[in-house]
């Protein structure tokens, strides 16, 4: 089985059907990461392969649990989760925050790169208080701890949308720890997901916490 035909069956057992044009897009961005890498540090995972399944796969696991609307990818680091949703789903409007410049110039030469329209922003959550209750959902990927994140995230969920945290296997205790801080956000835990990532052994889980409408 070639990469294509690996991606392309993985993101299918995830609930997720990937067209030739998203594929294309996928790769394009792909090797651009890895270009860039060799200047400026966004990934210590380097190898074709590992970029399509920890990378690639691990972004898609949050598409399902997304429908249309506005997100905002706090800590996005090189793009994980935000640009590879948006190359699946390009009808989503993707705001993407990191608070490191050279990686929100990373991020605007590789959505201008893919012709995305997509808003990069270079701040901390917590300096953009303007933007609060403006979207339909928030993702994180390996940024914080819940706690932490609930705090950084939420705040930008409108009522009745949903904050998704993208984390790994040994989520029990951080979660136990982060109620507090999900509650007086005004958040409350309505899924968590636990899966493997397709072509491997890597355990991940989705925590999905809904923002209360009143």
């Amino acid at each position: 089985m070639n990469l294509k035909e690996l991606l392309k069956d993985g993101a299918a057992e995830l609930g997720v059907e990937l067209n030739d044009e998203a594929i294309r897009l996928l790769w394009v961005f792909k090797d651009f990461l890895k270009e860039y890498n060799k200047k400026v540090n966004l990934t210590a995972i380097r190898d074709d392969e590992g970029i399509v399944v920890k990378h690639f796969l691990d972004c898609l696991t949050v598409l399902p649990h997304l429908d249309c609307g506005a997100v905002i990818d706090i800590g996005t680091g090189p793009g994980f989760p935000g640009i590879i949703i948006k190359i699946v789903r390009p009808e989503l409007k993707l705001t993407l925050v990191d608070a490191r410049a050279k990686k929100v110039k990373f991020l605007e030469a590789a959505a201008a790169l893919l012709g995305l329209e997509i808003e990069c922003i270079h701040a901390r959550a917590e300096d953009l208080g303007a933007r609060f209750a403006q979207f339909d959902y928030a993702v994180s990927r390996a940024v914080a701890q819940m706690d932490i994140l609930a705090g950084w995230c939420l705040p930008f969920v409108a009522p009745g949308g949903k904050f998704i945290a993208m984390k790994g296997p040994n989520f029990m205790e951080e979660l136990a720890g982060a109620r507090t801080a999900i509650k007086r956000a005004g958040g409350k835990v309505a899924e968590i997901i636990e899966l493997t990532l397709p072509n491997s052994d890597i355990a991940r889980s989705l925590i999905i916490i809904r923002k209360n409408v009143s």
